[in-house]
């Protein structure tokens, strides 16, 4: 997994479900209109337990590279799998997803801190460098 950015972004005024995808594309700075289009037809496919072909990832007046560009930035962010020659949502459903993403987030940060008390240890076990 790559790259992970989560925004604070103020909570949609309307709870349509296009509304709230926006607002997670907005959160996962994902706020590109092709972005936003990857994420509902990856919802779609999620829901129906299916995976998505690139083939199936067209869209009109868009280059092939900038849709791959796209897909490749849901990759990184962790909400996109390849299998194979398909490409699939990470969970069974949004709720699930984000359950997944902060696993991952719980288990980096537990990581950072394992490494921030060996840091502390070391440093005050090292004699004090005189100025």
């Amino acid at each position: 997994m790559g790259k992970i950015v989560i925004r604070s972004v103020e909570r949609p005024r309307s709870d349509t479900p296009e509304s709230i995808i926006r607002w997670f594309c907005n959160v996962l700075d994902l706020d590109s209109d092709i972005e936003e289009d990857l994420l509902k037809k990856f919802i779609k496919a999620a829901n129906q337990n299916k995976s998505i072909s690139s083939s199936e990832l067209k869209f009109e007046n868009v280059a092939r590279s900038t849709v791959i560009y796209h897909l490749n930035r849901f990759i990184d962010a962790g909400l996109v799998v390849r299998k194979g020659r398909k490409y699939m949502f990470r969970g069974p459903n949004m709720s699930s997803l984000i359950e997944e993403m902060e696993y991952d987030i719980d288990r980096e940060m537990q990581r950072m801190l394992d490494f921030a008390k060996e840091l502390d240890r070391q440093l005050a076990k090292s004699p004090k460098s005189k100025r």
